[in-house]
């Protein structure tokens, strides 16, 4: 009987002792866990004050960084952050304290000089699989180290430099991507990093690829912000180039288009007065889009419209301006472009065509279509005499027909499938509104290029230009206000937005 209450109370004892190891092992876990938990708020509210006040990255990542290093009682501490222009390579723009060369062995006497340990780690790149840093940037994998010198992955060379007794090294994911690398080493005090320091460390490097997504979002949106603003400023800026309003001619209708592909085309359209009795009539393309096409669209109208005054020739007004758009623009860079001076007596209109889509005049009574196509390069490529054989031709608008001016937007315009809208469909519209006002006609043009490309949004600049004799019954209603209720003739605006 006492043998049985011995051992009763023997087996007792030991689970109690079982029991209060527990208690405690769970306690230690739990007080873990709370220390981990009020360490991530601590980080977050001093994060989230930072980022109230600036979301200035280098600022943010120093924050981060410092945290751990005292968080976790680290010699040394260090963040590498893969690089937007190079995603394959590491560079640390925070390092604390005497970090040793993790990622390669050197034997360079710069880095026994221990003061200057962190400056060169900064400098330092680190490539995507490259020595302990790289392979956990690769893997996505954190390391918890507790005996650097025996582990083969820590390089003996590195400890040489600074004796290495342990090392935590934690990967900034999110969303499956990997941001860059937090390296702790050297814990000073209450012996090597634990489990707990590793779960703390990984905790934190979630919230910094938080933050740094957050901060990486920002950045792109403010940089989209700045760019959205320049283009803009330019915008308004080609739209002053474009005409405010169609000529007033009596004798004939003019209608003109033009809407830009991005914020700002490489498009442009223009009408002079050349002297009293002619108009000079140009539609442009330039081979650069956004600001830049822009700025030389801007310089080629200003040299067109100077050499134009007073000059009946548009050969001759082509040559000097392409003598000047070959000093002005970089190479690769050309302007294609028709330029024409229109007789608003007798409606004859002499032209030159600088390497630019085809001039096509259609005949009112049937919707015959003609194409002019005389010779020459664009300007911008070369001077001499490849571009002295441009040639000069003439049409006239009261027994030819109407001339249609259009930049390749309209004709290279894309569905879903990306087919091209091409020539042949723009000569059926052609045909279909022969006769009508110029107006009408480009909005016709516009309405089967949406129903043909559908919600795709335009890849290149469409303009286009339209020029018709007066039929007789315009003309009569020009002369008669009150048979259109009094309203002026030719206050359609010369541009526009969308069909």
């Amino acid at each position: 009987m006492v043998w049985i209450l011995f051992i009763f109370l023997s087996v007792a004892a030991v689970a109690i002792h079982r029991q209060r190891r527990a208690i405690l092992a769970l306690t230690y876990e739990l007080g873990n866990r709370e220390r981990e938990k009020n360490a991530v708020f601590d980080f977050l509210n001093r994060t989230g004050e930072r980022i109230t006040t600036s979301l200035d990255v280098t600022g943010t990542l120093q924050l981060v960084v410092e945290f751990l290093q005292d968080a976790t009682k680290a010699d040394a501490a260090a963040i590498f952050l893969r690089q937007p222009d190079e995603p394959d390579v590491l560079r640390a723009p925070v390092v604390l304290g005497f970090f040793p060369p993790l990622h390669r062995t050197t034997t360079e006497r710069l880095l026994a000089k221990r003061k200057f340990l962190a400056e060169r780690a900064r400098h330092d790149t680190i490539r995507i699989g490259e020595g302990i840093v790289g392979r956990v940037a690769e893997l996505g994998k954190g390391m918890l180290i507790t005996d650097a010198e025996r582990d083969e992955r820590v390089p003996r060379e590195a400890s040489e430099v600074i004796p290495i007794k342990d090392l935590i090294l934690a990967p900034i994911k999110i969303r499956g991507e990997t941001l860059g690398v937090l390296v702790l080493v050297n814990k000073r005090e209450d012996g090597p990093f634990s489990e707990s320091d590793m779960s703390l460390v990984t905790a934190i490097a979630d919230q910094a690829a938080v933050m740094l997504d957050l901060v990486r979002l920002y950045d792109e949106f403010t940089a989209k912000q700045r760019v959205e603003q320049q283009l803009q400023v330019a915008k308004e800026f080609q739209q002053m180039l474009l005409p405010r309003e169609l000529p007033r001619i009596e004798t004939i209708e003019v209608a003109g288009f033009s809407q830009p592909a991005l914020e700002v085309g490489g498009d442009y359209y223009d009408f002079i007065d050349v002297d009293e009795h002619h108009l000079g009539v140009v539609i442009a393309d330039v081979s650069g889009k956004g600001v830049p096409g822009a700025l030389v669209m801007a310089s080629v109208r200003a040299s067109l419209r100077a050499e134009a005054r007073g000059n009946l020739s548009p050969r001759e007004v082509l040559r000097a301006t392409n003598a000047q758009a070959v000093k002005d623009t970089k190479r690769g860079v050309f302007i294609t472009a028709t330029y024409g001076v229109l007789d608003k007596r007798t409606g004859v209109f002499r032209f030159a065509r600088a390497g630019h889509d085809p001039l096509v005049v259609v005949r009112p009574e049937d919707g015959e279509l003609t194409l002019h196509e005389p010779n020459g390069i664009a300007l911008g490529l070369m001077e001499g005499e490849v571009f002295d054989l441009l040639e000069e031709s003439e049409v006239s608008l009261k027994d030819d027909g109407a001339i249609v001016l259009y930049t390749d937007g309209v004709v290279e315009a894309m569905d879903e499938q990306k087919r091209l809208y091409g020539d042949a469909r723009l000569h059926e519209v052609l045909k279909n509104t022969a006769g009508e006002p110029p107006q009408a006609v480009i909005e016709a043009i516009n309405l089967d290029i949406e129903a043909f490309a559908g919600v795709r949004e335009p890849h290149d600049d469409i303009t286009i230009v339209v020029l018709q004799w007066r039929r007789p019954a315009a003309q009569d209603a020009a002369v008669e206000p009150e048979s259109t209720g009094g309203a002026e003739p030719l206050e359609t605006p010369a541009t526009d937005t969308g069909t």
